[in-house]
């Protein structure tokens, strides 16, 4: 990712010990912006984020490629059809699990051998 004065800015990507990625925005080396959460446990969180906080309307996909989520200030307040949390992301202008590489459960090892995941 960037820098500005010793800190992240812009974008840029952070992998976690524990397995989790972040993938977004940076403002004076907080996560801020859109922003996707790609967690150990195959959930994936599209977000936006003030000083490192989730804030507003989000969607979580669940790791089974089956289920969906809406957010409200990164806490899920209904299950919502894939399809709905398509176009919620879209209409937020936040990536799509399609959009980042996101692989679904049954081509997942295919992912892992190209390295997509």
């Amino acid at each position: 990712g960037e820098w500005k004065a010793g800190k992240k800015e812009g974008r840029g990507v952070v992998r976690y010990a524990n397995g989790d990625v972040y993938d977004g925005e940076w403002k004076a080396g907080l996560p801020e912006g859109r922003g996707v959460y790609r967690y150990a446990n195959g959930d994936v969180d599209a977000v936006f984020l003030k000083q490192s906080l989730d804030v507003g309307e989000g969607v979580k996909w669940m790791a089974d490629g089956r289920r969906a989520a809406r957010l409200r200030d990164g806490k899920p307040v209904e299950e919502i059809s894939l399809e709905e949390a398509r176009q919620t992301a879209d209409r937020l202008g936040l990536p799509t699990p399609s959009s980042y590489g996101q692989c679904s459960r049954i081509n997942r090892c295919l992912c892992a051998l190209v390295g997509t995941r």
